[in-house]
């Protein structure tokens, strides 16, 4: 009996040495990286996909393309152009709906939105300023004009 014990307690000891030079040289290089940076997929089926953060769709060039994302009152589509350029963005929050368009120094160009009360399409020049608003207000529509000093015109119907 003391033969197989001290066979055994070998086994172990030679185990023991053997665990402990491998933890030595695992750890003398801290170079060795589990995972880094992004990797190309060139074709890829999912099934069902669930995403809890944004989802940026990139270009070849790392130019963003369209960008999904949410919060808790709703959530945005944005689609850009070439080298991010201009967008037209699709957003939801709060009841409202709202789609708008982007020119190339991020400007809004057009908007339509769309709430419990009707309606409203905007055009904005190229100062950012909403020039002619067509609407819908407590059951009337509403259009109107702004020149450039910023004096409105009601259009009634």
């Amino acid at each position: 009996m003391q033969f197989r014990l001290r066979e055994k307690l070998k086994y172990m000891f030679l185990g023991g040495l053997l665990t402990l030079a491998g933890f030595m040289f695992g750890s003398m290089s801290s170079e060795t990286t589990a995972q880094f940076g992004y990797e190309t997929i060139d074709k890829l089926t999912v099934g069902e996909l669930i995403v809890r953060k944004d989802i940026r769709l990139m270009s070849d060039d790392m130019d963003p393309r369209v960008h999904i994302s949410w919060d808790r009152n709703g959530g945005r589509v944005i689609t850009y152009g070439p080298k991010g350029m201009g967008a037209a963005s699709l957003l939801v929050a709060e009841g409202n709906g709202v789609v708008t368009t982007q020119g190339s120094k991020e400007k809004t160009g057009a908007s339509l939105m769309v709430n419990e009360g009707g309606g409203v399409l905007s055009l904005f020049a190229p100062d950012g300023k909403a020039r002619i608003v067509l609407g819908i207000s407590e059951g009337d529509g509403v259009a109107y004009l702004v020149n450039k000093f910023d004096e409105a015109r009601v259009l009634k119907p």
